[in-house]
């Protein structure tokens, strides 16, 4: 009993980045014919969010002091949008693999809950009580505050179709967070890049949160071409902003193929140069995600600037993305393994601690 109750006062926030990465790569599968995957990682990724969906409630209601440490942690306090991206990705694959929209809807209203409770409670507490210097806190995970809100716009434009008369209004409200999550994003990667050029990053701090660079502009482009997708298909002024749509996701699309070539060196210096050991942490879920969402947002982009040739970098990707998912879900396991099978701390005798008279 103490092993689960330390896991649910120590659990990371991070975790739900897992049912991020879940839910992207079977949607990525999902597109490209790989129907078994998509299907398997699918209700994987439901036993996975309801078990991370249960700790995070359970911490919530037994160790608030901790939560709210957390958030009050400049480090660690936007990486809670996780838990907004996982509710919507989940969402999205009961839209676009089960086709039970119905189901979809309640993960969209759930993870507009979140957002909201999230996006005002961890910028609220940053605004007022942060004091720490740019270089001590600022990181790639706080662009996890752009995919969550992103992932509010993916959802809302996948299911604004099926809204009846309240279709445009959806829509609208896509926009909006779409809207939003590119202005964070431009705020964001404006520090992130001052702080990675002129502040000395440790080995430590590198690649894991470095990687939503790429993940946050890649969900900014899926949510782009959903929207060129599907604004034909709901009433209202919308194919006017299409040109604009379009040519900004082409925009966050080039920007993130950018990133990729730097991330892999940035991997490189730190692995293979200075030989840094591999120790698990729920943060390298991470890696996987932008992975999984560069190859989903590559096809939907080729469809909605109608070039098809781009397609073809994500029948070639995917892979990449199956490969850091099976790793990293490997050593996960094998980290839970490990501390489950721990022996108990053995108690200190009060003598050893008081010291010598």
């Amino acid at each position: 009993m103490s092993v689960i109750r330390n896991t649910i006062k120590t659990f990371h926030p991070a975790y739900f980045a897992m049912v991020m990465s879940t839910g992207i790569i079977s949607i990525a599968s999902n597109m490209l014919g790989f129907t078994g995957i998509a299907y398997g990682l699918f209700y994987l990724n439901i036993a996975a969010y309801a078990i991370i969906l249960t700790l995070q409630l359970l911490r919530v209601k037994m160790f608030w002091s901790n939560l709210y440490s957390d958030l009050s942690n400049p480090k660690l306090s936007l990486v809670f949008f996780t838990t907004v991206a996982g509710t919507n990705v989940l969402g999205a694959q009961f839209a676009t693999i089960a086709n039970q929209p119905c189901v979809a809807k309640m993960f969209w209203f759930f993870g507009i809950f979140l957002w909201t409770a999230v996006s005002l409670s961890t910028f609220s507490i940053l605004f007022l009580k942060c004091e720490q210097r740019i270089e001590l806190v600022l990181h790639g995970g706080w662009l996890t505050a752009t995919v969550g809100t992103q992932s509010v716009a993916v959802l809302g434009a996948i299911l604004a179709p099926k809204f009846g008369c309240c279709s445009s209004l959806v829509m609208f409200a896509s926009f909006v967070w779409w809207m939003i999550g590119s202005f964070l994003y431009m705020i964001l990667i404006t520090l992130i890049m001052y702080r990675l050029v002129f502040f000395k990053v440790s080995l430590e701090a590198l690649v894991p949160p470095y990687w939503i660079n790429m993940g946050a502009l890649a969900i900014t482009t899926l949510a782009g071409s959903i929207l060129c997708l599907n604004t034909p298909l709901v009433e209202g002024p919308y194919t006017d902003l299409l040109g604009f749509t379009k040519g900004f996701t082409l925009f966050f699309w080039s920007f993130g193929t950018w990133w990729i070539p730097f991330l892999v060196i940035i991997g490189i210096w730190k692995y293979v140069l200075h030989k840094t050991p591999f120790k698990y942490s729920p943060l390298y879920w991470a890696m996987v995600f932008p992975l999984g969402m560069y190859t989903a947002c590559t096809i939907k982009f080729s469809q909605a600037i109608k070039l098809p040739f781009v397609a073809h970098i994500s029948t070639y990707f995917i892979y990449f993305a199956y490969f850091a998912w099976v790793l990293i879900f490997y050593h996960m396991i094998r980290s839970m393994i490990k501390v489950a099978c721990a022996p108990p701390a053995t108690p200190v005798p009060p003598q050893a601690t008081t010291g010598a008279k």
